[in-house]
């Protein structure tokens, strides 16, 4: 039975801290209807796990991102719509199944673990121009290194790095929303058409010279439509959640109340461990959205055919039945193991990225435990920024 309960997932007060919310969602009501953003909320991880994996559920996007717009309304941003219909993050087997099989041996480990000597000295370097006692880390360290990371793997230079990175943030503004609004069309619109071009002039004539990393060749054997909507995606995707989850894998090792960075530093702990710690506790975004292709029965609620789901990966990851001390951003003791956690999703849609991320997310730890050992950091200063659903730091920065 739908539990009765008032959770203003829309407020600054969600946005800014949201786990509170995510543990009473958990505890109260496991699978809730939000009547205002028109969508099921699944929070606990056992349900959470087993959904990722449910044909029943589409990855695409759904009747419900519109909510109640005029019809007319609708039609002026289909064709921004339809780009994103193209991802695929948002598309089902056996579109789905092309797209990975094309973009899959560029992200496979043999094609990734090269890059981790690379991305190591970057974040050396990064470090190297930090004061331990006065750095902004965030603006100093964690962008610059996921956006040196992503712009290697998709041959983007220097001359074009700022404008491809400005086409991003603007698609990704249109589809960031609970419910789909107009007014951010024009802006992802003109930006998708820019990335597009950008594709076909200077992407596709490098690949096709066989000039430029690895992971652009899969670019050849797409459509047009379909290879643009893929970079788009690794584009997107390949910056905002490292930097989320870099930025909470330093605050962990800087809050101290854990001692985390200590352990470290002896080799108690190692990078990699911090890195998958740093994805359970804040997981970069906290839904999977998913739309119900006929009906499901979830822990005594009743999920009708179009109905939208977000399945709420941040709160399964925290799940006390799951997880020990699951608030708490810990490494366990030796001989004890997690559940995996969630927050690179499951199924058909597991991250193409999963495994650059964690080579980036490995060897930044691992440089920020040298260059702090020895000589203690700054205060901690760690701000979030008020974002829907997924982890934003507005600054991390340690000084006196």
């Amino acid at each position: 039975m739908q539990a009765t309960m008032q959770v203003d997932l829309l407020s600054e007060d969600f946005a800014l801290d949201p786990h509170p919310h995510y543990r009473r969602l958990r505890e109260e009501a496991p699978v809730w209807w939000d009547a205002r953003t028109e969508c099921w909320y699944v929070t606990s991880y056992r349900e959470v796990n087993t959904l990722l994996r449910d044909s029943r559920l589409s990855a695409r996007i759904g009747s419900g991102f519109f909510g109640e717009l005029d019809p007319s309304v609708r039609a002026g941003v289909q064709d921004v719509v339809a780009f994103f219909d193209s991802w695929p993050m948002f598309t089902d087997p056996p579109a789905h199944t092309r797209v990975r099989a094309a973009a899959g041996p560029g992200y496979r480990p043999g094609s990734v673990s090269p890059l981790r000597d690379w991305v190591a000295a970057q974040a050396r370097g990064l470090l190297a121009d930090c004061d331990p006692y006065d750095a902004d880390l965030l603006g100093r360290f964690v962008h610059p290194l996921a956006v040196s990371v992503t712009c290697r793997l998709l041959g983007i230079d220097e001359e074009h790095r700022e404008s491809v990175l400005s086409w991003s943030r603007d698609i990704i503004e249109f589809i960031g929303v609970p419910q789909c609004e107009p007014d951010r069309a024009p802006r992802s619109r003109a930006a998708i058409r820019e990335l597009q071009d950008y594709l076909r002039t200077v992407i596709l004539p490098m690949a096709r010279a066989g000039q430029g990393p690895p992971q652009i060749r899969a670019f050849l054997d797409l459509g047009p439509e379909q290879g643009a909507a893929l970079y788009a995606q690794l584009l997107t995707g390949g910056i905002e959640p490292v930097a989320a989850s870099l930025g909470s894998a330093l605050v962990g090792l800087l809050d101290g109340s854990e001692n985390v960075l200590d352990a470290l530093h002896v080799g108690r702990v190692d990078a990699a461990q911090v890195a998958e710690e740093a994805l359970r506790h804040d997981a970069p975004f906290h839904f999977v959205p998913r739309s119900a292709t006929g009906p499901i029965e979830v822990a005594g609620e009743t999920i009708r055919a179009g109905d939208r789901v977000a399945l709420v990966v941040a709160a399964a990851n925290r799940d006390p039945a799951v997880f020990a001390a699951a608030d708490r951003f810990r490494i366990l003791p030796e001989g004890d193991r997690d559940r995996p956690h969630l927050s690179f999703g499951a199924g058909h849609h597991f991250c193409l990225g999963a495994g650059i991320a964690r080579v980036t997310l490995t060897e930044a730890i691992a440089a920020f435990a040298e260059w702090t050992e020895g000589r203690p950091a700054g205060r901690l200063t760690a701000d979030r920024s008020a974002a829907f659903c997924r982890t934003v730091w507005e600054r991390v920065a340690v000084g006196f």
